[in-house]
């Protein structure tokens, strides 16, 4: 038997007075089981912006790095011409790569993330409206 016919299997035991008086238990059970749709669908969705937005801070962090390794490798290339500034840029190069692999890392797991409002939660309370005002 489904959840629904044995909601209505009790149903049809009770008077109609019991069943009004249920009425307000039932709408406060449904508006904390919203809330907690809300909590568990903002969550979801914050926690992958913040990932995105953490990879994005790594990656800038890693792109001022490869900015002051291009400036030491420029440095002791006017300076020195020996194989110190090849060796610095080769760095920089690994690092200015890094960066744009993490940052490309970053936007794939924030477009997944399209929007940070509750659609699921603000189509189930607008579900819920439906069938009270009865359009169904």
């Amino acid at each position: 038997m489904s959840e629904n016919q044995g909601a209505r299997a009790r149903a049809r035991g009770k008077s109609f007075l019991s069943l009004i008086t249920d009425v307000p238990h039932l709408i406060s059970k449904l508006i904390r089981a919203e809330i907690e749709l809300l909590k568990a669908e903002l969550i979801s969705k914050l926690k992958s912006v913040g990932i995105g937005l953490g990879l994005f801070v790594i990656s800038l962090s890693l792109i001022l790095l490869a900015l002051l390794l291009l400036i030491f490798a420029g440095v002791f290339a006017l300076s020195l011409v020996v194989p110190l500034w090849a060796a610095t840029l080769i760095v920089a190069g690994v690092v200015i790569l890094a960066a744009i692999v993490i940052a490309g890392v970053g936007a794939a797991v924030m477009s997944r993330t399209k929007s940070p409002l509750p659609d699921e939660t603000v189509e189930s309370i607008r579900q819920d409206i439906r069938v009270l005002r009865g359009d169904k």
